[in-house]
């Protein structure tokens, strides 16, 4: 079986992308899927979530993608081991590929190349972006069989949302024609507040409710399970996110079932 690649996206920052990507990744891997999970975050939020020290990284993605780029030599040492998880971390100097990329002529298609490495070592490769689109992003989508799109049910969300699939589209068409939108995850849904029923709606009208994920409420307990550098699972088994998160996790795993018939 070949690694499937799933990456998790959207422009707008606060919409949960790493939080999403850490918790299920480590879901999967706790179901012994062979999961690796990619940081491709200048603020490397999935790495620290790992209980990582950013500070004290040999390698990140930075220079093994450089090293790939310059020697077409894959360095798998970059792979951190954790309990039953794989990562691959990311430091603020990952701000400095996107110049490195831009002087490459296959700048889009860097990360799949790489990748190509890793393929029959995973059962799942799932990769948080930055909160923008640059090289980085673009790298992401073009890599990756999946995407999925969080949203924070707010009024700008429909904005960026709108902006997300314009760009899932440009890149469909132009370089990955067989990326998939696998489906979108509201974010922080306040039943109580009006915004967030109309976003709802808006969003469950214009993709329909097949394309819906388990909503994602908020959860201090993600917040607290993070400083512990432990997915939500562990930490608060009993929790409203630990549950989300198991819903999200397996509706994932079907979705992909029905789709790889």
């Amino acid at each position: 079986m070949m690694a499937k690649t799933i990456v998790f996206s959207n422009r707008k920052g606060g919409t949960g992308k790493t939080t999403l990507s850490f918790n299920i990744a480590s879901y999967l891997a706790n179901k012994k899927y062979r999961t690796l999970l990619i940081d491709l975050d200048s603020q490397a939020h999935s790495t620290i979530h790992a209980g990582l020290n950013v500070f004290k990284l040999k390698y990140t993605i930075y220079e093994v993608l450089i090293e790939f780029i310059k020697n077409k030599k894959v360095n798998k040492d970059v792979i951190i081991k954790t309990s039953k998880l794989d990562l691959i971390p990311s430091n603020e100097n990952i701000a400095a590929l996107e110049i490195e990329l831009s002087n490459f002529k296959n700048q889009n298609s860097i990360l799949k190349d790489f990748l190509i490495e890793f393929e029959k070592d995973y059962d799942f490769i799932i990769i948080d972006t930055p909160p923008s689109l640059g090289l980085i992003t673009i790298n992401a989508l073009v890599a990756s069989d999946y995407l999925i799109i969080p949203v924070k049910l707010d009024f700008f969300s429909l904005v960026g949302i709108a902006n997300m699939m314009n760009i899932y589209y440009k890149i469909n068409s132009m370089y990955a024609p067989n990326l998939k939108l696998l489906g979108i995850i509201p974010v922080n849904l306040n039943s109580r507040a009006k915004i967030s029923k109309e976003v709802f709606k808006e969003i469950e009208n214009t993709f329909g409710k097949d394309k819906l994920f388990p909503f994602l409420k908020q959860d201090i307990k993600f917040v607290e399970a993070s400083s512990h550098g432990l997915p939500i699972f562990k930490y608060s088994p009993k929790s409203s996110g630990s549950e989300a998160i198991r819903k999200i996790s397996k509706e994932l795993l079907r979705r992909i079932s029905n789709l790889e018939k």
